[in-house]
């Protein structure tokens, strides 16, 4: 596992250089009343992605020296590539749907069925897990906000 540690912690660190150096900067906005500028949070979450991806590809390179691993191998597990992916290609589809569907409408079926293709077969826990992000969702933006959005 040291190889894939290394390469999962350099994409998550080479995320966080990403983060601190294009999408906060560009994206966070300003907001000269705000007691808390609006970048602050995300660049806290930044630089822990930063440190601690480091951390994870540094010892992961550590373990694969004295290892005497290399860092790239020809042997490819298409079925462990497969079962990496389909998670991604799953949200995608979801999040796609979600532009022409109401996400109260969908996202509670859609969080049902990531949690039974990810093996949760306790019913009480998919119900709880799919309908309350959905439900709280539907409350803030409903009532608490009283914008009919939804």
């Amino acid at each position: 596992m040291p190889r894939s540690d290394f390469w999962s912690g350099l994409v998550v660190t080479g995320f966080g250089v990403l983060a601190l150096g294009w999408m906060i900067p560009g994206y966070a906005g300003v907001n000269p009343f705000a007691q808390m500028p609006p970048s602050l949070v995300p660049s806290i979450g930044a630089w822990i992605m930063v440190v601690f991806g480091g951390i994870a590809t540094l010892s992961a390179l550590g373990r694969m020296i004295a290892a005497r691993q290399t860092l790239l191998t020809r042997e490819i597990d298409w079925r462990a590539v497969g079962w990496v992916v389909w998670p991604f290609v799953y949200v995608a589809a979801g999040v796609w749907v979600m532009l022409y569907v109401k996400i109260t409408w969908v996202g509670g079926f859609f969080i049902a069925g990531m949690l039974v293709l990810l093996g949760e077969r306790r019913w009480w826990m998919i119900l709880l897990c799919s309908a309350a992000p959905v439900g709280l969702l539907y409350i803030l933006s409903v009532y608490l906000m009283r914008v009919g959005v939804v």
